[in-house]
């Protein structure tokens, strides 16, 4: 850890996949930490060091001001990512937002660094996407170009990952669900490097006011032959590839919208998921935007597969 400060740096989200990568990599930087966490889930925050945790959510506009007095800069990372209606995504992806911008008005300088999402680029496709899509908007038109920056991660995996993780791990057991068809292609990028890239961001302005697709460095992202290729590679174990027809995501993610409205609760896979699995191209537009900021991804599709699947799962 640095001898000296960089500074205060408020973060939400911080007990997610995405949020805890951010905390502890800011916390290694030399940040002090100030985490907002909802109440029963502070201890989930106990670890990491130089932290003050304020109990509370986005609809708290209190818990919210003691989130960002003092603060030097705000790290966006909560977001809705299951839902049965747009208003489910809409409560934490814009109006939660839309509360934090209410209190960063009280302070005029603080920068902001939102971590959106590859979705939001086809806002057509879910009330996810169309949901973070307006999040992105609203954070421009809210705050001057020097006080915010976006970053548009694709899809994200790590040790901790609950989404792609089961996923990968399935592969390395010998069965890789390929969702629609097989040329598809998506960019990758490990939640360390997206981590890193916030904390390049804050220490250096000079990429902010844009909007980033940060991605692994590989171009062109992957194929789903490629990508299990990669995990029969780590792994040593080949996988047998079976193709998951759209119309089965679809009808799957109708039956858990129905189940929903039916006895309640937000389901991963709706309409809208199964659309988005079923995009041909996620590719990010790349790390080029970022030049500027000193970062460039340290984990390579190998690396990162290495790091996230268990020793159980491939030989080093």
């Amino acid at each position: 850890m640095t001898n000296t400060s960089p500074g205060t740096v408020a973060i939400t989200g911080a007990t997610g996949f995405v949020g805890s990568a951010v905390a502890r990599h800011l916390a290694s930087q030399g940040w002090r930490l100030r985490l907002l966490a909802r109440p029963g889930s502070e201890s989930r925050l106990a670890r990491l060091e130089c932290a003050q945790t304020v109990s509370g959510s986005l609809t708290d506009p209190d818990a919210l001001r003691l989130l960002l007095e003092g603060a030097d800069a705000l790290v966006h990372c909560a977001g809705a990512v299951r839902g049965a209606t747009r208003a489910d995504f809409d409560r934490v992806n814009v109006c939660g937002l839309a509360a934090l911008l209410d209190a960063t008005a009280l302070r005029q300088q603080l920068r902001v660094v939102h971590i959106s999402s590859l979705a939001a680029r086809e806002p057509q496709l879910s009330d996810y996407a169309a949901s973070k899509q307006a999040g992105e908007t609203l954070l421009i038109k809210r705050l001057p170009s020097t006080q915010r920056v976006v970053l548009r991660p694709p899809a994200i995996y790590g040790p901790q990952d609950r989404e792609l993780r089961p996923l990968l791990e399935r592969m390395a057991r010998g069965l890789a669900l390929v969702p629609g068809r097989h040329e598809a292609r998506f960019s990758l990028l490990h939640v360390d490097d997206l981590a890193a890239a916030v904390g390049c961001l804050l220490a250096q302005p000079a990429s902010w006011g844009q909007t980033h697709e940060p991605d692994d460095g590989h171009p062109d992202g992957y194929s789903w032959p490629e990508l299990i290729a990669a995990v029969a590679r780590v792994t040593n174990r080949p996988a047998r590839a079976l193709r998951v027809p759209g119309t089965l995501l679809k009808a799957i993610g109708a039956c858990n919208e129905w189940t929903a409205r039916l006895i309640g609760g937000a389901p991963m896979l709706n309409r809208g998921k199964a659309r988005e699995l079923l995009w041909p191209n996620w590719v990010a537009l790349g790390n080029a935007s970022l030049a500027g900021s000193g970062w460039q991804p340290q984990f390579d599709l190998d690396r990162g597969l290495r790091n996230t699947l268990d020793h159980r799962f491939h030989h080093v």
